[in-house]
């Protein structure tokens, strides 16, 4: 798949000398110029490219700004391009992988080339394994569920570079965490790609409630429950964990706080 490039450079010149040594290397494909800092943010987070040339300074937004602002709903390799050496630190510190400092010639183009698409090419591998990962954990799950019937009694989680089967009933919490979820169990704590909501519908109800949109509990692991306020609660586990109930969910846990379980 061919790289998405952007060059943000008020000059026009500038950007003219990157797009022929870009012309060089058969990995890039679309090449997009902007002339100033805003422009750059609403095309990174518009056509999200792969690798960034950036200038430092640029009329309405700098460079660094850019980068700095908090407004990049992506985030590429960045390489910045200027005339002014004395923004190299913080350039690193904004994790650039170079700092072509104007006139640079066709070698020195090169040279941070090649750094850039190995790093563009770790990363793609990088992704490449957690889906593998991912599909296989999956995979695993589904064997599981159809081998126990609608709930399985077995979880597949990845534990570093290790696939692990953990017993539904040793899950003490399960929380949400991004695009993960965490489970913790008597042997510590594993992450799963998935959302709290598919991990819920292969839990047993019976045993498992959802007490917070974050968290899932065991009930058979609650070692005490302590109010909090009239809707919420307080639930202390067996392994040291506390978590709070949300109000929204009162009607779950009405029976684990009235006892009449």
């Amino acid at each position: 798949m061919k790289l998405k490039v952007l060059i943000a450079d008020d000059e026009p010149l500038a950007r003219e000398i990157i797009v022929s040594y870009l012309e060089d290397f058969e990995e890039v494909g679309a090449i997009t110029e902007v002339a100033n800092g805003v422009e750059a943010v609403k095309t990174i987070n518009l056509h999200a490219p792969d690798l960034l040339f950036l200038d430092i300074e640029m009329p309405k937004m700098n460079g660094i700004s850019v980068l700095d602002s908090g407004q990049l709903e992506h985030q590429p390799l960045v390489i910045f391009t200027t005339a002014y050496n004395q923004y190299a630190i913080k350039a690193f510190e904004l994790n650039a992988i170079d700092y072509l400092l104007k006139p640079f010639d066709r070698v020195r183009f090169h040279d941070t080339m090649k750094k850039a698409l190995e790093k563009l090419r770790l990363a793609q591998l990088d992704d490449f394994r957690m889906e593998l990962s991912k599909f296989q954990m999956d995979y695993a799950n589904s064997i599981l569920e159809k081998e126990s019937g609608h709930f399985p009694t077995k979880l597949v989680v990845k534990d570093s570079k290790k696939i692990k089967h953990i017993q539904i009933e040793d899950i003490h919490v399960v929380a949400a965490a991004g695009d993960y979820v965490e489970i913790h169990e008597n042997q510590g704590k594993f992450l799963l790609y998935k959302s709290i909501s598919e991990i819920q519908k292969k839990l047993h109800p019976k045993y498992f409630r959802r007490i917070h949109k974050s968290a899932i509990i065991n009930i058979d692991k609650i070692a005490e429950i302590r109010p909090h306020t009239n809707s919420e609660f307080y639930f202390h586990m067996h392994n040291g964990q506390v978590v709070k109930s949300g109000r929204t969910y009162k009607d779950q846990i009405n029976d684990l706080t009235t006892g009449n379980i």
